[in-house]
C-alpha cells in the first residue's frame, strides 16, 4: 500500500480519464484497535491539486496540493474532517492528545 495505515482501497465508481467523479472506499488502520472506513468522491483534479469528498466514518474534505521543488514534488494534504462514529464524537474533547498520537507517531510504528 502507498500509504501505511491504508489497508484497503475499493473502486466502487470510475470517474473520467482523469479520475474526476471516481468513487473510492478506503479504511484506515490505526495503532489503536479500531479502524476508519470512508468513501472518497474525487472533486477536482487539475495538474496541481486533487480534491475529495470523504463521507462515511468521515465526513468532510481533503486536498492535496502539489508544486514542483527543484526536482522533486512538494505534497501538502489538507484534511478538514469529522468523525461519525458516535463513541468518537463523545470521547473527542478528552482523547484528542491519544487520536493525535494515533495519527502522528502511532502510525508510524504501526505496520
Amino acid at each position: 500500500m502507498w500509504w501505511r495505515a491504508v489497508s484497503q482501497v475499493e473502486l466502487l465508481k470510475a470517474g473520467d480519464a482523469n479520475g474526476l467523479g471516481s468513487i473510492h472506499r478506503i479504511t484506515w488502520k490505526t495503532a489503536l484497535p479500531y479502524q476508519l472506513t470512508f468513501d472518497t468522491r474525487m472533486t477536482r483534479i487539475p495538474m496541481s491539486i486533487i480534491e475529495g469528498q470523504a463521507s462515511g466514518e468521515l465526513d468532510g474534505r481533503g486536498l492535496w496540493t502539489l508544486r514542483p521543488d527543484g526536482e522533486r514534488t512538494y505534497v501538502r494534504y489538507d484534511w478538514n474532517v469529522e468523525v461519525t462514529k458516535p463513541w468518537m464524537r463523545v470521547l473527542a474533547p478528552i482523547l484528542r492528545p491519544v487520536f493525535a498520537w494515533n495519527h502522528g507517531d502511532g502510525l508510524k510504528n504501526h505496520a
